[in-house]
This record gives structure tokens, sequence and C-alpha cells, in this order.
């Protein structure tokens, strides 16, 4: 079987190891596989339509690889693109089209629905992917994998989620040949991997709190990788691709504490690479910390989200106050790493003063490196149905592309304009002292009234805010810092 995968976001550090790990695990079975992503034909043309470029080379792949099934991994956002593009598949051939994803996981039964896709991947995909081929190139009778769902004349067979597995050793590595090799020396983060798979926290803006209902009784969601296969994944890189510095991408990296202090005095046995990591604060203590300088972390990623604390806890499910925020970034500072931090604004409940209590705590803090996103109500959320619920979304988070300059829900007290100027100049507040509020703010002003707050505008004039967007990014590295630069979002 030839396989193409389709990942529909832009790549600019971190690659999507969630359909790299697809296509390894399709190569081991006998498959071949192509990636198709849209990083190459980030420029988007001033008039027409503005996936054009992305469309043609697209239909140019498909044309040229001739697949027998083409999947796209499916997130919320670009959802509207990643349909346009498996509308070219059954507008030329009758190959299949399968989605997978984190979006197809929360809304199976929308997705299914939807004309262009032909099934829908429920869950982890490295199984099921591969006996869905297996099958399919066997001529076998597929409607029936777990995790699977088919259309299957007029009707949809349903398939119950695949357990879990926690042998996930026996996962391939991901197929990193997939990507051309300057990925794995990308700034900042060098290559990204994981040490393990899957987060127990509930956190009311993230779907993490879904995925434990949807395996809840299917296996353990919180699974870890031997240290010995990870090493080997390791070694892999630095010796195919010349990698120097690593990203442990685990979306909570220190939760096991025993399990961490273990790993770090293991690496430092066989690596001199450094490396970064992310966590959450209430995840750290002086053991930790100590134990991930010792082996070359030189770099730690933490949440903050919301200054406000009754916003952070009440409202995004965050359970940890500000001392434990303090004393986090003061450990890490403390072994001198580098810390940066993670901010939304425009959470519901939010106005101006609670948007500088996070400023303010950024402020106290002065991490080396700042993140502010725009919140969306992203579906299987716990604070997106609220939303809905509310009357709040002003636009379908599938219309949007990215959530650090597009608005989706009115605020009770804050319009989407004056949120795209607060997430423009957030680092401004942060790096200036506040006498020079009163000129930030007259800049914000204009910044804000200028700039549409969406991207779906006539072409010449979503050139036009781009150029501006990307201007006022690249005028961060003037503020004052004891951080670095990084070149681009």
């Amino acid at each position: 079987m030839k396989i193409l995968l389709v990942y529909t976001g832009f790549t600019v550090r971190e690659v999507p190891l969630n359909i790299l790990y697809v296509s390894a695990a399709l190569k081991k079975a006998g498959h071949a596989t192509r990636v198709f992503e849209l990083t190459p034909y980030k420029k988007r043309p001033v008039f027409g339509d503005r996936n054009r470029i992305i469309k043609t080379a697209f239909h140019e792949a498909f044309k040229e690889f001739r697949p027998d099934l083409v999947g796209f991994s499916a997130m919320t956002i670009n959802l509207n693109l990643t349909r346009e593009l498996a509308g070219i598949v059954k507008s030329h051939a009758d190959t299949p089209v399968i989605f997978g994803g984190v979006h197809p996981t929360v809304e199976p039964e929308g997705t299914i629905s939807m004309p262009e896709v032909d099934m829908v991947c429920v869950g982890e995909g490295e199984k099921a992917m591969v006996e869905l081929a297996d099958r399919m190139e066997a001529r076998k009778d597929f409607r029936d994998i777990k995790s699977i769902w088919v259309k299957d004349n007029g009707e949809v067979c349903r398939n119950p989620i695949m357990p879990l597995d926690d042998s996930i050793d026996e996962i391939p590595f991901p197929d990193r040949d997939a990507f051309a090799p300057e990925y794995y020396r990308a700034e900042l983060t060098g290559a990204n991997l994981m040490t393990g798979r899957g987060c127990p926290y509930p956190c009311s803006f993230c779907q993490n709190k879904f995925f434990l209902e949807v395996y809840k009784g299917h296996g353990s969601f919180i699974r870890y990788r031997s240290f010995e296969n990870i090493f080997q994944e390791i070694e892999q890189v630095i010796d195919k691709y010349k990698t120097e510095r690593f990203y442990f991408s685990d979306e909570t990296f220190t939760m096991n504490k025993e399990r961490v202090i273990d790993f770090c005095r293991e690496y430092k046995k066989h690596f001199k690479n450094p490396f970064m990591c992310q966590t959450r604060v209430d995840c750290l203590d002086e053991d930790i910390v100590a134990s991930l300088k010792e082996a070359g972390c030189d770099h730690v990623s933490l949440a903050i989200e919301a200054g406000n604390e009754r916003i952070r806890t009440k409202v995004l499910k965050k359970s940890f106050k500000d001392d434990q925020i303090f004393k986090a970034f003061d450990l890490v500072k403390k072994y001198d790493m580098k810390t940066q931090s993670f901010n939304m604004i425009g959470i519901p409940e939010e106005t101006k003063e609670t948007i500088f209590e996070t400023v303010s705590l950024n402020k106290s803090l002065q991490p080396d490196r700042i993140l502010c996103t725009i919140y969306m109500p992203f579906k299987g959320t716990e604070l997106g149905k609220r939303c809905i619920e509310e009357g709040l979304v002003l636009r379908p988070v599938e219309e949007s592309s990215g959530y650090y300059s597009e608005v989706t829900i009115k605020n009770y007290y804050l319009k989407a304009s004056t949120l795209i100027g607060y997430q423009g100049f957030f680092d401004w507040y942060v790096r200036l002292p506040q006498k020079y509020y009163w000129a930030i703010d007259a800049v914000r002003l204009v910044y804000q009234t200028i700039l549409p707050t969406t991207q779906d505008v006539p072409g010449p004039v979503r050139y036009f805010r781009e150029q501006v967007i990307e201007f006022v990014y690249n005028l961060k590295r003037f503020l004052p810092s004891s951080g670095y630069v990084i070149k681009n979002r």
C-alpha cells in the first residue's frame, strides 16, 4: 500500500511527531508512505485564493505519488483547509480518505459526516492505521477495525476505541526522514521527542480531560518509554542528523519525580547534549531542578496562563497558586537555567485589569522568553462547551489559522480589537518600565485600530495584516531582556 499522510500545519521548530509515528509504523509493516506538510508553501498569494499555492502543490504531490489511501492529521485550526485538500483527492480519484488526530477524536460524528471523508481514526493511530492498510492491501473487510469509523453505503460503522498498549517501546521511532534534516537542528529546540504519553490534568481549556474519558477502561492513559528506548532514539538522531540539542516535549516532563531524577542521572552518563523541557509549576522542587541542571537542561518552559488567581484556578482549572509560580521560577533561575512562560488572554471573564495582572506577574518573574496567545474555545473542552452554551463564539475555530493573532469569542468586557492589541504588545508591557505605558498604549491603539481581528479578509488586506503583525513581532528584539532573540514566530 502507498499512503500519503498530510499534516495541515506549519512547522517552525517542533516537528509533528504524531504523524511521523504513524508513518514509521506503516513503513515497518511494509507499506510506503510520504508526508506532505505546508511549511514550504507558507507564503500566501496577495490576490485570489490564499490557499491556491498549497492546493496546487498538494495536487501535484498526490498525482506524483498516486497513493492507495490518503490520511489527514486534522486539527480544529485549519480544518477548513484540510477539507479543501481532501476535496481535491475526491474530485480527481476514488482514493479513500481518512481523517485522524485531535479533531476527529473529539468530534467523530461531525467529521465522518463530511462528504470528503470516508473514514475516521479515533484516538492513537499507529496500530489502527497498520491494520487498516494491511486489510486494504489484502482486499479484506476493514469495517470492524477498532478505532476506525467507516462509511458503508450510507451507513457508518462506529467501532469501539482500540485499547491503549502499555508497551510503547514497541512503537517504531518517528519517521524523521519525512522532514528535511535542518528541522532537527532547529533554533532553540534542536530535535523534539517524547519520553512518554498522556497528561492527567483536567485543565478546562485543554482536550486532555476528554481523552481521559474516552480511554477510561481502555488501558493506562499515562505511559512511559524505557530509558534504553529513549536513548536509542537520541543516538539515532545525533548520528543521522547531527543534532546538538533536544526538546523533551512531554506535556509535563517532571510529573513523576522519581522517574525524572533517574532519567537525568542516566542521561548525563550517555550524552553531553543540552536539552529543554516543559512542565507545570507544581511539578517542580529543588531535587528535580538540581537533577535537570546536572543532566544538561538549560531551559524550562512553565505555564502561567493567567495572572489572576481566581481565573487561573476556577475558570481554567489550573490548580496552583501565585506562590507556587514564584517558587518554581526562582528555583529554575537559582540553577542558572532559562525560563519561558506560557500566557493566555481573552479568557471568558477577562478584563483589562486581569490582563495587567498577567503582565504584572510576568514583570516580576522576567522570564527569558514570553509566549502570549489568545484563548480559543476548542471542542472537547469544558471551557469551550461553556462558551458555546453562553453564545460567546464569534466564529468557529475551524475558520482560524492560529491563536496568536485571531479572536474567536466575544468577551464580556473587552473588544476583539483590544485583545489583538494586548497580545501584540504583551512583551512590551512586561519588559518596559511602567512610566512608558502611555507610549505603548498609543502605539497599541494604532495597531489594533488598523488590524482586522481575523484573516478572513480580502487578499491585499490580509497581506497588509500579516506584514504589520510580523513587523511588530520583530520589534521585540529591541526590548530590554536577558533572554535570547528568536528569529520567527
